[in-house]
């Protein structure tokens, strides 16, 4: 299959218009014209780059740009890798997080009657919505399961009952204002800096920290399903490895 069917596809599902100004989206590598094999990861580790090699990938898709800094010398040995197995990266990140990411990480926190929030140039980068009114330890746990997630971190005021969440992936600070006046229960995202989180805790609703790359893990599997269903003839190696465990 050509890569520009893919990436015609890849342009409706989370065009790149809705990405932020800074970020650096769509085909960062030029690899082969013709693709079989497809690799979806949240970002090029080492390990990913060799798993991408075993498997033979031709196209390798990731949620965080593989490219992001200017390139003054190339002696990256992920990117040495990636080059030398002729495989095309493209990279789906703040467009995904405003097309589907954050409502993917909604319904897997049992949202409904979702809306947007935290707006940045005008995309949206959060949800919010409610959910069967529970108690805060049960609703922490059911979050845990679907989400995967054996620990998470809870900072401010903990509330009794749970009926209203918000959402963000990610790293939310730079929405610290926006954070404190939600009115809702719960905010769950993936990571807040100490200094920008002790600024905000118990002047807004609880927050939950998953983890950086466990709040956007998902994205692996929404992504892989899609592509799937696209396109039956392509084969879709999902990678999923955690850099951290938690004790």
């Amino acid at each position: 299959m050509r890569i520009s069917k893919i990436i015609k596809y890849l342009e409706y599902v989370a065009p790149t218009d809705k990405s932020t100004e800074r970020d650096n989206v769509g085909l960062l590598i030029k690899g082969k014209d013709n693709i079989r094999r497809v690799m979806v990861c949240l970002d090029i580790t080492k390990d990913a780059a060799e798993y991408a090699v075993s498997c033979k990938a031709d196209l390798i898709i990731t949620h965080h740009p593989f490219i992001y800094d200017p390139l003054y010398r190339i002696d990256n040995d992920e990117l040495i890798a990636v080059i030398r197995n002729k495989s095309a990266v493209i990279s789906l990140h703040t467009n995904y997080d405003a097309a589907r990411l954050n409502d993917v990480l909604a319904e897997k926190c049992f949202l409904r009657e979702i809306k947007h929030i935290f707006f940045e140039e005008g995309i949206s980068l959060g949800r919010e919505g409610i959910t069967d009114t529970t108690g805060f330890n049960e609703y922490i746990e059911k979050i845990k399961k679907s989400l995967g997630v054996d620990i998470v971190k809870v900072t401010g005021n903990i509330p009794d009952k749970v009926s209203a969440v918000a959402v963000g992936t990610g790293s939310s600070g730079s929405f610290a204002e926006d954070i404190k006046e939600l009115d809702v229960d719960v905010f769950v995202t993936g990571e807040i800096k100490y200094d920008i989180i002790k600024s905000i805790a118990g002047t807004g609703p609880a927050i939950v920290e998953l983890g950086h790359y466990e709040s956007e893990e998902v994205f692996v599997d929404d992504l892989s399903a899609l592509l799937a269903e696209k396109f039956p003839s392509l084969d879709i190696f999902p990678y999923k490895r955690r850099i951290s465990a938690y004790f």
